[in-house]
């Protein structure tokens, strides 16, 4: 038992820090900087934070391959800039965040781009531009407009009547961190498979992870974002993706209908779809194992081809 734990601290070697942007400071976390494999880049959702992938990871990729996960704007402990106005966060804003991000990261070297919910849209979005060292694109229950069901989608809603909405948009996140098991039933909301979802070991492991960070986010921060989502849409500029891109998506998502994800599989050129049935926001619990096995796949997919076309 020693040796196994000994092990995993030698491989696994994780530290944080800050890369300035705009007047922002996004923190990051690294993992595994010495591993000369290509760099995967992986970007949250709104209610996560950048230590979200810490569990969610397959364990061969958490602890063999470099990793970066990126925070978005304002979610603690990143900090952002005075004043902070929704109307700084359009699609553009969102292609130079990840691309100066990522060129800091990894410079002139070859990657792979992972991302979940508004990470999925960030990373899609940025794949518009054509990066030239970008290999594939993963995006988990994505999307290319920002209009959403269920309990994000009313957040959103909310916070895009704009400011007069501000303190009860702050409520209602304040009443949401109150405690464990409130944020538990509340992270719940975004599956499907709830039995699924509360079954899975990684359900707890992943929201100890975010739990501290989220208690200490300054929850004003957040709504310039969930101000602006309802207004992105990168539809017209999907055509222009040209590396492989992998759409994972539940068909029963309650955040991001199924419809979006087909629109997404229709529109871009190089695309391959990987459908969870009775599956929603959440695959990685609700489906722990395939998701799994069908991630690590797709990455050895892409890893394979080291020329970002699809396989």
């Amino acid at each position: 038992m020693y040796n196994v734990s000994f092990t995993y601290f030698i491989i696994m070697k994780i530290s944080d820090y800050m890369i300035p942007f705009k007047g922002h400071e996004i923190a990051i976390q690294a993992a595994n900087e010495e591993i000369g494999t290509p760099a995967i880049i992986l970007i949250h959702g709104v209610l996560a934070s950048y230590k979200f992938w810490n569990e969610i990871l397959p364990v061969e990729i958490r602890e063999k391959r470099r990793w970066y996960s990126i925070s978005l704007p304002g979610h603690h402990p990143s900090k952002v800039p005075a004043p902070y106005n929704p109307e700084s966060l359009n699609e553009d804003w969102f292609s130079e965040y990840v691309e100066e991000i990522v060129k800091e990261l990894v410079g002139d070297e070859k990657y792979i781009l992972i991302g979940h919910s508004t990470g999925g849209f960030a990373a899609l979005n940025f794949a518009t531009t054509q990066p030239e060292n970008l290999l594939g694109v993963i995006s988990i229950a994505g999307f290319y407009q920002g209009n959403w069901g269920g309990i994000e989608g009313a957040l959103v809603n909310l916070a895009g009547l704009g400011s007069w909405a501000k303190p009860l948009f702050i409520l209602n996140l304040a009443i949401g961190r109150l405690s464990f098991p409130v944020q538990r039933w509340l992270s719940a909301q975004l599956a499907h498979d709830k039995k699924s979802y509360y079954a899975s070991k990684l359900t707890d492991k992943m929201l100890k992870c975010i739990q501290p960070l989220m208690k200490q986010q300054k929850l004003s921060n957040l709504f310039p974002l969930f101000n602006r989502i309802k207004t992105l849409n990168i539809l017209e500029k999907l055509k222009k993706i040209t590396v492989a891109t992998y759409i994972f998506a539940g068909n029963k998502d309650p955040v991001i209908s199924a419809e979006q994800s087909l629109i997404l599989s229709s529109h871009i050129p190089a695309t391959k779809t990987i459908a969870f049935d009775k599956v929603g926001h959440m695959p990685f619990m609700e489906r722990e194992k395939e998701f799994s096995l069908e991630l690590s796949a797709v990455i050895e997919q892409i890893d394979n081809t080291n020329e970002g076309k699809l396989i």
